[in-house]
């Protein structure tokens, strides 16, 4: 695989998944830059808990992804999607079928 491992197709793939994360980031400075809590630090830590969460889940999945569709573009297959699938199921996974 070469040096980079998004180029500009994947990164188009990838997309769908980064203006989300870019949707959520707003949201998260927006709330720090108009605290609508006050003083309420646990309603403050719950509203940015309910950012950061699905912010690093989204991005440690469009990683992955990205990791497996530009593994596929350039070698017909993926061996990050072969681990996962073998990790999930416990079989190893075979290119014959």
């Amino acid at each position: 695989m070469s040096d980079t491992t998004f180029d500009r197709e994947t990164l188009l793939d990838l997309s769908v998944n980064i203006v989300p994360l870019a949707i959520i980031l707003f949201f998260a400075v927006l709330l720090v830059v108009f605290d609508p809590f006050g003083s309420d630090i646990v309603a403050m830590g719950l509203a940015q808990l309910l950012h950061v969460v699905p912010f690093v889940v989204l991005a440690v999945v469009t990683y992955v992804s990205g990791r497996i569709i530009a593994e596929a573009e350039h070698t017909g297959g993926s061996e990050t999607a072969a681990r996962i699938a073998e990790r999930i199921t416990g079989e190893v996974a075979t290119d014959d079928e």
